[in-house]
This record gives structure tokens, C-alpha cells and sequence, in this order.
């Protein structure tokens, strides 16, 4: 065979085999959904349920349970993924954008809330398959949900004096006593190193040591000191995990977005106030209530609309 002819069939076999890799690269990342003149990948599904397929695959529940557990999962993160894509496309109709520097402040306020530096962010994040950019576009589709959702639905809310002196009466004894909590943490980047912690901590570890030992918060070294905080100030999510949990306890696992985080309550301070008639700082913490309780009924008819309205096909 001459050089020439062996040349051409190098050509050949390499334009074969990339051809076949296009292909097999197709095959893997197909298509799961279409929504209107957008498609959501079976790459981007898996990306939003690694975290979740983590936390069941470390579970201790049976193999039947865990598949059951998985389809669940893989339905509810798919209707996330397609409800996050009708309100770009919404958002894009009504001619919302989220700047830059809107991005770098919620990144910069979620580093501070959680006591991350750069490094121990981005290990996170590696450790759940995402980059900082993917994080980002997650945070500024977060960000555009939030704004349309403000615009669509929270401005036609209007809430009334009665309707906040109403809450108030029925909800007084939530009013009646201010606590502060006195906190420490620890943040873990995988399931691996959170079971590792809990059997420290199970095993009646003081709670500063294995701070000190496993957490990748930048307050590690002080034993995951973080201060102390009016309750009002948490997120739901930190206000649930510290539901019963008393002075010198922990809380369970709290996810936090590539990382997992444990609290410990290591004092509550109580601070009184007597009865009396609504006070604004109460006022405004009832007005914010009922602005997420309405604007999440209104948001959930808002979305059944659009969905109606919109060509949807699930390919999975």
C-alpha cells in the first residue's frame, strides 16, 4: 500500500471515529424536555440532582427505596428545571436582566452567611460537579426568579392593617419573647467527611474540636465560632434545622448548596417584650410573612398559567 493511500485512510479512520464520538456524545446528552422554543439536557438534570442523588445513595435506606426515592427526585428537579424556563422566557418577554455585580453580591452575601472564603466556595462546588461559572448562572437564575416573581405576582399583593393586626393576635406568643442564638459550625464538602464528623460528635467529641479538625469554614480555627444572632435574621431553612434543638446541641445536617453545614447552639439568649400594640419592627416582620405566604399561592397560579400556555413536552 502505498504512502499516499495510507495517509487517506489515517484521514479516514480519525474523521470515522470523531464522527462517532459526536454521535456517542449526542446519545449521552440528549434531550429530557422541551419547553417552548427552549430544551433542557440530560446533562443539566443531572447537574441539579447531584446533590440530592448524594445525600440518597449515603443513606441507609433499603436499594428499593433509594430507586423509588431517585425517580421522585429526578421528576421533581426536572419540573424545577423546566419552571426555571418558562420565567427566563418570561422574564426575557418583559425585558428583566440580572447585572454582574447583582451576581457578585449574592455570592459575596452567601460566602459571609455561610463563613466561606473563595477556596473553601469553589471546593464546595467542585465536590458537587459544578464550576463557579455553573454556580453563578444558578445564582443569577435564582436572582431573575426573584424579580419577575416581584413584578408578576408580589406587586399585585396588597396588605392590609387588619390582615397584619389579625396575624399578629393569633400569632402573639411568636412575638412575645426575641431569642438570640449563640452559634458555632462546622462545613463539610461531601457526605464522606459529614459521616466522619457525626461519629466524632456522637462519640461526645466537643463540638470546637472537630471544628477545628474537619470544617473548611474559614472560622475553623476558632472552633466554628460565629456569635451570636437574633432568630428572626435566619434563613427558613436554618430556622427549621434549630426547631427543639436547646443549649448545648447540635443541629441536623443543613444543605447548603454544595457543602453541608452543622450548627451548635452553644447558648440562648431570651430578651422579653411586653404586650402592647403592634410595633413597627414586628409590623414589618408580619408584612414579610404574608408576603411570602400570598406571593407563593399567587406564584404557584402564576406558573400553572404559563405552563398551560406553553408548549411542554418531557422526553424521559
Amino acid at each position: 500500500m502505498s504512502k499516499k493511500r495510507n495517509i487517506i485512510l489515517i484521514i479516514f479512520i480519525l474523521a470515522f471515529f470523531r464522527v462517532v464520538n459526536c454521535f456517542a456524545q449526542e446519545v449521552i446528552d440528549r434531550i429530557v424536555a422541551i419547553v417552548n422554543d427552549d430544551i433542557v439536557t440530560l446533562s443539566q438534570l443531572d447537574m441539579a440532582a447531584a446533590p440530592y442523588l448524594e445525600n440518597i445513595e449515603a443513606s441507609q435506606a433499603s436499594s428499593a427505596r433509594k430507586k423509588e426515592m431517585m425517580a421522585q427526585m429526578y421528576t421533581q428537579v426536572l419540573n424545577q428545571l423546566v419552571e426555571n424556563s418558562l420565567v427566563v422566557q418570561e422574564a426575557e418577554r418583559m425585558g428583566i436582566a440580572v447585572d454582574d455585580t447583582d451576581v457578585d453580591n449574592a455570592v459575596k452575601n452567601f460566602k459571609e452567611e455561610h463563613n466561606l472564603d473563595q477556596e473553601s466556595l469553589e471546593l464546595g462546588l467542585a465536590a458537587q460537579g459544578m464550576t463557579l461559572e455553573q454556580y453563578r448562572e444558578r445564582i443569577r437564575e435564582q436572582i431573575l426568579q426573584s424579580m419577575i416573581v416581584s413584578r408578576a405576582v408580589r406587586a399585585k399583593i396588597v396588605i392590609t392593617d387588619e390582615e397584619i393586626k389579625e396575624y399578629y393576635d393569633s400569632h402573639y406568643q411568636e412575638f412575645k419573647v426575641k431569642k438570640k442564638y449563640h452559634l458555632k459550625n462546622i462545613i463539610v464538602k461531601d457526605s464522606t467527611d459529614l459521616f466522619t464528623v457525626q461519629k466524632k460528635l456522637e462519640n461526645n467529641v466537643a463540638f470546637s474540636q472537630v471544628a477545628k479538625d474537619y470544617s473548611i469554614g474559614s472560622n475553623a480555627s476558632a472552633g466554628g465560632e460565629l456569635g451570636a444572632f437574633d432568630i428572626s435574621s435566619f434563613s427558613d431553612e436554618i430556622k427549621k434545622a434549630l426547631q427543639g434543638v436547646g443549649k448545648g446541641q447540635y443541629t441536623r445536617p443543613v444543605d447548603i448548596g454544595g457543602a453541608f453545614q452543622i450548627l451548635y447552639v452553644a447558648d440562648i439568649i431570651s430578651q422579653g417584650q411586653g404586650p402592647g400594640p403592634v410595633q413597627e419592627e414586628v409590623e414589618n416582620q408580619i408584612q414579610d410573612i404574608l408576603y411570602r405566604e400570598y406571593g407563593e399561592t399567587q406564584f404557584k397560579k402564576w406558573m400553572e398559567n404559563l405552563k398551560n400556555s406553553a408548549h411542554i413536552k418531557i422526553m424521559i
